[in-house]
């Protein structure tokens, strides 16, 4: 008889749960699974709230990232029209070209929003996951 080690053990536990994660495993079938493994009650439901925090903190952190970017895209877009306005403008009337100006100066600015959305630093999302939170839960 074969013996498995306790790392093929876990690997093929969670590939059968992985399978079986397509029908849905019931709380009781969590407990008793984890009771098979030596695992008492309060273990496995102290497991099962911190996976549900985590999965919820992921959510929230998922919504408010697309919520960013939407606001991006929108002040992309808004430069992107002005921009082109403005060189109309300009190239319609005589003088310099003075419509770089706020081409520039806008530009940096949409630069430093760009970073903020796709590159935000863990404080600025832990702040905003705080700001989301419910008052008992900060």
């Amino acid at each position: 008889m074969k013996s498995f080690s306790t790392e093929e053990v876990n690997r093929v536990i969670h590939r059968a749960l992985l399978l079986r994660q397509r029908i849905g495993i019931s709380r009781e079938d969590l407990l008793e699974i984890g009771h098979e493994l030596g695992l008492n009650a309060e273990v496995i439901e102290a497991a099962l709230l911190q996976e549900m925090a985590e999965k919820s903190k992921e959510a929230k952190e998922k919504d408010w990232r697309q919520s960013r970017k939407f606001g991006f895209h929108w002040h992309l877009w808004s430069y992107l029209i002005t921009c082109g306005l403005l060189l109309l403008i300009n190239s319609l009337t005589p003088g310099s070209w003075w419509f770089l100006w706020p081409v520039i100066g806008w530009g940096i600015g949409l630069l430093f929003h760009f970073q903020s959305v796709y590159y935000p630093t863990a404080r600025q999302v832990e702040k905003a996951l705080r700001k989301s939170a419910p008052h008992g839960m900060r």
